[in-house]
C-alpha cells in the first residue's frame, strides 16, 4: 500500500455548547413578582369599579346620561 491509498484521519466532531441554566429560583421570583402584579391589579380594578358603580360621582353620572344611546 502506498502513501496515496491511505486515507485521511477523521476529524473529531466539535461538542456543541452545552444548554444554559437558569439560576435557581429565577423562574419562582418572576412567578411571584407577576402573581403579585396582577393581584394589585385586581384589587385597583375591584376598588374602582366598586367606587364607581356603587356611588359614582356626579361628573361621571352627568357624562354616562349625556351620550347618546345606541338604540335611539
Amino acid at each position: 500500500m502506498t502513501r496515496d491509498n491511505v486515507p485521511a484521519p477523521a476529524q473529531p466532531p466539535v461538542p456543541a455548547p452545552a444548554p444554559q441554566q437558569p439560576a435557581v429560583g429565577a423562574d419562582l421570583t418572576a412567578a411571584i413578582g407577576q402573581g403579585a402584579a396582577e393581584g394589585a391589579a385586581r384589587s385597583i380594578t375591584a376598588r374602582l369599579v366598586d367606587k364607581f358603580l356603587t356611588n359614582p360621582p356626579d361628573w361621571l353620572r352627568d357624562l354616562w346620561h349625556a351620550l347618546p344611546r345606541p338604540w335611539e
